[in-house]
């Protein structure tokens, strides 16, 4: 049998090389998936942790503010280190940050140590964005190029959704104890790290020096400067709500169904990000200009009615505006991503994406940071108050920039707007 497949593979060398091409874009998607999962665990347990280690509001808005600072710190210093190291040496960083900061939460007995575990997933997701999302558009199938991008897109929503929904049921349910969860955490992103280790390399070692990639820069080409203002605050403003949610669900769980659970948090999280993670892949195959329109379009009546129905206590209504908040936000950002990587060359995907994805982390940690030190005794109400000024901006400055571009495009706009 050793024989008959070593002559097959030289028989068919290009059979060989879609196969070993197919199995590292899986576990470059399956690595990025299981970095935002594992970073998901974190959501609904806040609720566990909000009653068993006595945390304010100011502190679970803090504790998503030490996530994005990781993501920002990641993002800022090391958005390129991938185009020195390679592809699979970040991915594996990535995926070892993760582990540390389970390890920490099966541990935390304290509100600083869950500050620096949340810290450490944020290194882990930043990695993870900039390397492993690149690592996923390097080897995708070239019949199915728009996959790849979809995937980059809706990859940390499924993650999110499946850490979410698993967090809640195994906690609710007594199938495994929190301690026993992160252990398990830890368990998946050795293995992760094992099948990184197998996968095939698309950057080679030193394509840009270290002194290059460490120096911080906005790598957005010239071309592109419209398109990333337009793909940007789309991430921007979409993510300031769902950044919301991340720390909050708990409390909205309780304002709506009259109490909160680490399931009912699950739950609440999940109305929003499983509408994402669909939309994103779907949307994906769409038309990027015309989908953003319809897209943040919907954002600014679903993500509206969601602050509405929320201070009614009206729980039917409630969901219906979370889920079509979740599902217009996972098909704006999928859609404004897909517009600016549409030619961007392979020692440009990284710098773009990471550019991207550090704006969107700063943009959208404003609200949580401004609650947590300027806001710690407002009401739902007055929240609610500030996020519809957010929403309307959003949608404002999408649709000028949209018009402008279609007014007078250059020859890259045309191309996405013909």
């Amino acid at each position: 049998m050793a024989i008959e497949f070593e002559q097959k593979s030289l028989a068919h060398p290009e059979g060989d090389s879609i196969r070993r091409r197919a199995f590292s874009f899986f576990v470059a998607a399956f690595c990025l998936i299981c970095c935002f999962l594992t970073a998901a665990t974190a959501i609904p347990m806040m609720a566990f942790w909000t009653h068993d280690l006595s945390l304010s509001a100011s502190e679970v808005a803090m504790s998503v503010v030490s996530y994005f600072g990781g993501c920002v710190l990641t993002l800022v210093l090391f958005a390129r280190l991938s185009n020195f190291l390679g592809r699979k040496p970040v991915v594996v960083f990535a995926l070892a940050f993760g582990a540390i900061a389970c390890y920490l939460f099966s541990i935390s007995q304290s509100a600083s140590e869950l500050y620096v575990g949340r810290f450490l997933q944020g290194l882990s997701c930043g990695l993870a964005t900039s390397s492993g999302m690149s690592w996923v558009v390097d080897t995708a199938p070239p019949a199915r190029a728009w996959l790849g991008t979809a995937l980059t897109a809706a990859g940390p929503n499924i993650g999110l959704s499946l850490g979410t929904l698993l967090t809640g049921v195994f906690i609710e349910y007594d199938v495994l104890s929190p301690q026993s969860l992160f252990d398990a955490c830890v368990l998946l992103l050795v293995i992760c790290i094992i099948l990184a280790i197998l996968g095939t390399e698309t950057m080679r070692l030193g394509t840009e020096s270290i002194g290059q990639v460490l120096i911080p820069k906005i790598a957005i080409p010239i071309r592109l400067r419209r398109l990333f203002i337009l793909s940007i605050t789309a991430f921007v403003g979409t993510w300031g709500v769902s950044s919301f949610f991340q720390g909050f669900s708990a409390k909205f769980a309780q304002i709506v169904f009259g109490e909160s659970s680490v399931l009912l948090a699950a739950v609440t999280y999940l109305l929003l990000i499983i509408p994402t993670a669909i939309t994103g892949l779907v949307s994906g195959r769409f038309d990027a200009a015309k989908t953003l329109l319809v897209m943040i379009s919907a954002f600014a009546v679903g993500a509206g009615g969601v602050f509405v129905t929320l201070n009614m206590q009206c729980a039917g209504a409630f969901m219906v505006f979370v889920a079509l908040c979740g599902a217009s936000i996972g098909g704006t950002c999928c859609s404004g991503l897909k517009l600016l990587l549409m030619d961007a060359t392979l020692r440009e995907r990284a710098g773009l994406i990471s550019a991207l994805y550090l704006g969107a982390y700063v943009g959208s940690g404003i609200p949580n940071f401004s609650i947590g030190q300027f806001a710690r005794d407002a009401s739902m109400a007055t929240i609610s108050s500030g996020f519809a000024v957010w929403i309307a901006v959003t949608w404002l400055i999408i649709i000028t920039v949209f018009l402008l571009i279609k007014h007078k495009p250059s020859e890259s706009e045309s191309k996405r707007f013909s």
